[in-house]
Parts: structure tokens; sequence; C-alpha cells
């Protein structure tokens, strides 16, 4: 059944198939309407399936995301420790990254969504570290305590240095 509308008053109107090519009046307004022939209904439902497209799926699960976002913390914060009084927003920002990754880690073991196979395709290194959904928090947890150990190194020395002696 083709679905119409009527130029002059936009009605919608649902003609039955076997009027197809015919004319039909407007139940609203009375204008005169050729219903269309199975050929335009067709090329209608294509037009549509295309504008209706489902949009892309993002290339990373949200844990995969939340692991990445703890590196690129863990990393930023590393390199923060080179500049003066940088270690205070290095240990704010590690933590931070901690806490991503380990949020990321859990929702990795609840979830368990697969890498999406143009990421996961690779080889990865060191064995196949990179092809899984959980490589990615566990990279962001590991860069973002070695920041915390750097930056608090000096305070740790001098605690075990006192419990030593």
């Amino acid at each position: 059944m083709p679905r119409i509308v009527c130029p002059s008053c936009h009605k919608k109107i649902h003609p039955p198939d076997h009027l197809a090519g015919r004319r039909i009046m407007c139940p609203r307004c009375e204008a005169v309407i050729v219903v269309p022939t199975e050929l335009v209904e067709v090329m209608e439902s294509a037009s549509l399936g295309e504008t209706a497209s489902p949009t892309e799926e993002p290339p990373f699960p949200p844990a995969a995301r939340l692991g990445i976002t703890a590196l690129v913390l863990g990393i930023i914060s590393i390199f923060l420790l080179c500049v003066p009084f940088g270690s205070y927003l290095s240990i704010g920002l590690s933590s931070i990254g901690l806490l991503l990754g380990l949020g990321g880690l859990y929702r990795a073991r609840i979830d368990s969504e697969p890498l999406p196979p143009a990421v996961a395709g690779g080889v990865g290194i060191w064995g196949g570290f990179g092809t899984r959904v959980r490589d990615y928090p566990v990279g962001g947890i590991t860069a973002c305590f070695l920041a915390l150990i750097l930056a608090l190194w000096p305070f740790l020395y001098q605690w075990l240095s006192k419990q030593w002696s």
C-alpha cells in the first residue's frame, strides 16, 4: 500500500495497491491526486533506506576508550615531571588516569565486548598485546602507576630511609 501526500493540504493518504496509476480525490480538500506506480514506491523506499542508515559505531568499545584516556593521562603525567613543580599536577593527573584505567578494566570484564576486526586484526606487540579490549586499560594503569611512583619517589625514599635506619 503506497503512502502519498496531498500537494494541497499535505494530508497523508494510504490508497490500496490496486489504485496504482489512477487518479483519486483527497478526502480532506477534494484535490485530484495521481497514485504512483510501484516503481516510484521502490525508488522512494530505496531513498528512505539511504537516509535512515544507522550511525557508525566508534572503532573502540568504551572500555578501550577509557584505557586509552588513562594511558594519555599517564604519559602527560610523566612529561610533567620534567617541569618545575609539575609533580603536583602529575600526581593529580595520574590519579585520575589510574581511576579511569581501573574503570575501563572493570568495564572490559563486565561487557566483554570484542574489538572491531579492523583494530584487532593486527599482530599486536609482545605476543598479541593490543589485540584485546582489556589491554588498553592495563596499559593506562601501568603508565599512571609509573607516573605516580616517579612523582612520589622523593617522599618514598625519605620514608623508606627512616624505616630502615
